[in-house]
This record gives C-alpha cells, structure tokens and sequence, in this order.
C-alpha cells in the first residue's frame, strides 16, 4: 500500500552534452532526505575514449534508470553535474573516498553525500544468481479483457508429465514489475527461487501497463487487477505441470486474493501483509502516521484527520453513485470549522484534483463480505513493525471471520517482511534482507501441506 498524503520528489528525465573534463569512475550513491522519508539516488560515473567523464543517474525507488546528465565541471577534488529541463543541478566535493555536496532543484536545496555503492550481491545477498536448479519459462497470456500480460513460470524439474503444487503471485499497489521490485528488492523473486528449491512451482506476472506486460495501468481500478489476478490464476491452474494451485498476495495482493478466494474456488490462499480490513481505515491510519512524522499535533492533527475523514466519504459516495468529480475541501473546512495546516491542505487538494478510478475503488473497498465467504486454506501473515497495514487489526480480521485460517503475527517484520529496526518506509532501501527467511520457511511448509 502507498502511504495516503504521497509527497515525493518529481524527477523528470532529459538527455544532454557532455563537456570536457576529467575522467571519475563508478557507481556512487547517496540519499536525499525528504522530510520523514528518503530518496534514494545512484550517479553513474564512465570514462570516454577521450579520457572525459560521462553520467547517468538511478532513481531506485521510482526504478528510474540511466537518466542522462551533463557534466559541466570534474577535477580531482569536485565535480559538477547539470540537468536544465528540471532546473536541477549537483555540485559536489571530493575528498575522503566521498563525494559532499548540494542537490539543487526549484530552488530547493538539499545535502547529498554519495559513496562509492557495494555490489548488488552484498547489497541484496538473497536475490537469486544463476545457475539455477530449477527451469524459468516466460509467459504471455491473456486477461479477461485482451489485455496481454507476461510473467515467469518457475518450475523445480522439466520431469516430463511431473505436477508441482504451485502458487500464483499478486503484487501490492503501484506499477510493480514480476519481481515486485522496490529498491532493488525483488521479494516475489527470492520467493520463487526458494520454493522451487523445495518442490513448488509459482507464477509471477508484470502488472498492465508495466515491464512486458501490455495495457494502460493509469485507467485500471481494483476490479481491473481482481480480473487480471483471476485470469492468471486460471491460465496457470489449467496448465499440465500444476497440481493444488493457490494465489499468494502482498499487501493489496493479499487483498486481491481475498476478493478472488470469495469468488472462485482456489486451493489455497497466501496473505503477506494484505488489508482485510476497511480500506479507508487502513489508508486514514497511514496518514494519521504521516502527520504525526511531520510534527503535526493537537488540534491541527486532529482538523487533518477530521478534513481527510470527510474526503474519503465524499469520495464513497460518489463511487457507490457511479460519478467522480472534484470535491469542495474548502467548503469542508468551513463547514467543520477545520484549522489544516497549510502542508496538508495543499496535499489534500492536489489528491482530490489529481483523483482516478483506482484511487476512488481502493477507497470504497471493505473487503470484510468477502471474508465471510472463505472456504479454502488461509495463511495469513502480518508482521508487527508494518506501518503501512496494521498486523493487529488486519489478523483480527482473519480470526473473526475465516475458519480455516492459519494467523502468523511476526515480531520485528514491516511491511515488506524483512526485519526492521522502525518499520518506516525510509528503512527498506537501507535493509539488506529481501524477506525473512522464516516468512520463506512458513509459506512453504503451508503449500506443500495442501494435499
């Protein structure tokens, strides 16, 4: 899930000359601190026949990569970096095996420190390295509207005629790739890989619109990725290597898996992190924590939360009408005598202008009903650091109205299931682990009971 309020740093991409200069090396990276969060950035540095130095730049987080800069100024001791189509500039010096220095955009000034990056394998030990035991095919197939969607098929053995139990993979919220990469974490990777390694095939997919796969993501709503989860499901369930086939979801996947258990008939269903609760309240708790990592308190808090109340049920009602039109937060301010800090006012107001189909679904969504419905066997998993969907409340869920359920609360896990010292956002990129391995231990051992 995506936190409610979404301030982020827009970095829009433009290719640009190169001027002479000295030749610096490498991959560098450092963070730009934005308020309770972190952007993560990585510099690209190579050297030209010429002996001059070229660069691009990484965004990890929005898995921006090789965006081509312009390198104004490099000596020894500093370099100067340039990209005129966003007003943003780096100026660094270099000393000490670092580079210190001052990202500027807009006028906006703010320290970056970059050092030269580890490789990927110490950086993220658990993500899979060929040569594999097991067979990888990708696939296309196709959704319930046409839409041509590609994904993996992981398989322990080509054995001819062999059935695997096998699990298909739901991604949480955002374009996500199959691998449900974030900060060079592929979580749905190192899945695969270590239930392959114990005898279980799975099936992970590119959201639409996303790597390979085809579509427009920006006009899909929940229903749209239900559907799209549902064909997945039935195209691997009718395959000739699959045998019990269940679906395993993360976060709004877990949900997605709820949806489609209450409707079809799977054979298992997996839930890591997922949101069983009232959507509205999942996404009012993860801005109730935002305000309070801004240092908003008393009555400005409370006004915050009370303006955000009242837009997720104008919001509700619009959806259940079948309508979506910009709402008036002024006039719920007046009305509510509300005193919003200007911050979130003006972040209140870009959302509801900036609105769409998804947005408004994900709002109206409560997916208790379909709880009710669950017959097949449940895992549900939910780790207690996890600020983005409460482990408490959501596993209260699962054990009020699902049977057969299996509740795994995890001390120490966030939202990604990696241990966590906070739990915060900020934390996933700096986490080496991918996903705990008793998490990996658990989901396996809950499959290949399914007989």
């Amino acid at each position: 899930m995506r936190l409610g309020l979404g301030f982020s740093l827009a970095l829009l991409l433009a290719v640009m000359g190169i001027d002479n200069c000295m030749a610096l090396t490498g991959k560098w990276r450092g963070d730009i601190s934005l308020g309770p969060t972190k952007l993560p950035l990585v510099f690209n540095f190579s050297e030209t026949p010429e002996g001059d130095t070229e660069a691009t730049m990484d965004s990890p987080q929005q898995n921006a990569k090789g965006i081509p800069l312009e390198v104004k100024f490099c000596s020894q001791d500093s370099i100067s970096l340039e990209c005129k189509m966003i007003g943003a500039t780096y100026n660094g010096r270099i000393e000490d095996g670092k580079i210190d220095g001052t990202f500027s955009q807009r006028g906006v000034n703010l320290p970056l420190t970059l050092t030269p990056e580890e490789d990927l394998s110490v950086r993220r030990p658990q993500t899979p390295q060929p040569p594999f035991p097991y067979i990888e095919k990708d696939i296309v197939f196709t959704s319930y509207d046409g839409t041509e969607l590609a994904g993996t098929l992981t398989l322990p053995d080509a054995t001819p005629g062999k059935k695997f139990p096998t699990v298909v993979m739901v991604t949480g919220s955002g374009p996500q790739n199959r691998d449900e990469e974030i900060f060079e974490h592929k979580p749905f990777a190192v899945i695969a890989d270590y239930l392959a390694r114990n005898g279980i095939a799975s099936f992970r997919f590119d959201d639409r619109g996303t790597a390979s796969s085809k579509g427009n993501y920006s006009e899909a709503t929940i229903e749209t990725f239900k559907g799209d989860a549902r064909s997945a499901y039935n195209f691997v369930k009718g395959l000739p290597e699959t045998d019990k086939t269940g679906i395993l979801g993360h976060s709004e996947g877990g949900t997605l898996a709820v949806m489609i258990a209450a409707e079809d008939k799977p054979d298992f269903i997996i839930s890591l992190a997922g949101m069983v609760i009232p959507s509205k309240e999942t996404l009012l708790d993860q801005n109730i924590h935002l305000l309070d990592q801004l240092g908003i308190s008393g009555k400005q808090k409370e006004s915050s939360v009370k303006l955000i109340e009242k837009l997720y049920e104008e919001v509700i009602k619009q959806y259940n009408s079948g309508v979506s039109s910009p709402i008036d937060i002024d006039s719920i301010c007046r009305t509510n005598s509300l005193e919003v800090p200007a911050i979130v006012l003006e972040s209140v107001k870009q959302n509801n202008v900036s609105r769409t189909g998804y947005f408004d679904s994900l709002i109206s969504l409560d997916p208790t009903s379909a709880l009710k419905k669950l017959k097949c066997p449940v895992l549900a998993i939910n780790g207690t650091k996890d600020i983005q969907v409460n482990a408490d409340k959501n596993l209260e869920a699962f054990r009020n109205n699902v049977k057969n359920v299996e509740i795994q609360r995890m001390d120490g896990l966030n939202h990604l299931m990696q241990h966590a010292v906070t739990g915060e956002t900020s934390e996933y990129n700096e986490i080496r682990e991918t996903i705990s391995p008793e998490v990996l231990s658990l989901i396996s051992t809950f499959i290949l009971r399914q007989k």
